[in-house]
């Protein structure tokens, strides 16, 4: 069996890229042959003898087809993520889209409610919807456990609107006058250049925080270290990998409530969610201040990240569609 993913990215580091080379790798120990064609990159590859397609983030593989004119000639499936669900697809799903989705042999999302948001497009793909959750791998393993909190703040995302990475500056403005040590850092690619200036100017104005750019996955480890919480301020998710390797490697998390954060996390069970700046503030004051409590939750976020996040389900769940597209 040879599976050729389309992924947007393979070599930028994205959220697309991080799933593909986990489920490269994890394929592979399953002795199943893989290729990849990071369609938006300029150097992807075609490999003819491919039984099965793979393709990830419909709107932007559509749009990278037309262009290429690249006839799709094996079965294929589509794994849908938070841009393609929430975002893109919410406005208008032309003929090229319907045709695309309507054809493949089946979808997959991340979550339960990413599935019902599929279905409500077309309900005769139904039966064809599968929720896979994402695995979470880790090449490294964290040495340092959190012992006092300044606090230390990292957002991991890529710079664009639905990341709405300064939603928490007028909180993060209150709280330093209480966290006099505390830093803001945020990682990720430029990905609007709006965005961008808006996150200069405001690290301009402030010493306690910094954009640190692109930070590849494999020297993440640093980064995880130095935290001491890891937020989330998105506007809408697929399913965020940050979030969920923060939880795995010890590190308190706080994300904003939208409907995948919802299902994510359980609050002051497995990280903090937020809705107001108020809310947000007490989040950091009880991860700072409460030990016992922050113990308790990061213990229960590993546990939970551990049986929902295994990258071997993963693969197995992605293996099973597989086979069944080649026999029938």
């Amino acid at each position: 069996m040879h599976i050729l993913f389309f992924a947007p990215y393979f070599n930028q580091p994205r959220g697309n890229s991080t799933t593909i080379k986990r489920l490269v790798h994890f394929l592979q120990l399953e002795n199943i042959s893989t290729s990849v064609i990071p369609y938006l990159e300029d150097d992807y590859w075609h490999r003819s003898d491919a039984d099965i397609y793979h393709i990830l983030h419909a709107t932007r593989f559509i749009q990278w087809q037309i262009e290429n004119n690249f006839i799709l000639n094996r079965p294929y499936l589509v794994t849908m993520g938070g841009t393609d669900i929430n975002i893109d697809l919410q406005s208008s799903m032309d003929d090229d889209m319907f045709s695309f989705l309507n054809d493949a042999a089946f979808i997959t999302v991340f979550t339960e409610d990413a599935k019902e948001k599929v279905n409500r497009l077309f309900s005769g793909w139904a039966d064809k919807i599968f929720v896979i959750p994402q695995g979470i791998w880790l090449p490294w393993t964290m040495s340092t456990k959190i012992k006092e909190v300044s606090p230390r703040i990292l957002l991991p995302a890529g710079l664009r609107p639905v990341k709405d990475v300064l939603h928490v500056l007028p909180a993060l403005d209150e709280l330093v006058y209480q966290y006099p040590n505390m830093s803001f850092a945020i990682l990720g690619a430029n990905l609007d250049e709006d965005v961008h200036q808006q996150v200069k100017k405001s690290a301009e104005q402030r010493r306690w925080m910094r954009y640190a750019g692109v930070v590849p996955y494999e020297v993440m480890k640093v980064w995880y270290e130095q935290a001491q919480i890891v937020i989330n301020t998105s506007r809408s998710e697929g399913q965020s990998l940050a979030l969920m390797e923060a939880m795995l490697i010890g590190r308190p998390v706080i994300a904003r409530k939208n409907e995948a954060n919802l299902h994510l996390i359980r609050h002051e069970e497995t990280g903090w969610l937020y809705e107001t700046m108020n809310e947000f503030k007490e989040a950091v004051h009880s991860i700072v201040s409460n030990a016992s409590l922050r113990e308790k939750v990061i213990q229960q976020a590993k546990e939970w990240i551990v049986e929902h996040g295994s990258p071997e389900k993963e693969t197995h769940a992605y293996i099973k569609l597989y086979r069944h597209l080649l026999n029938g």
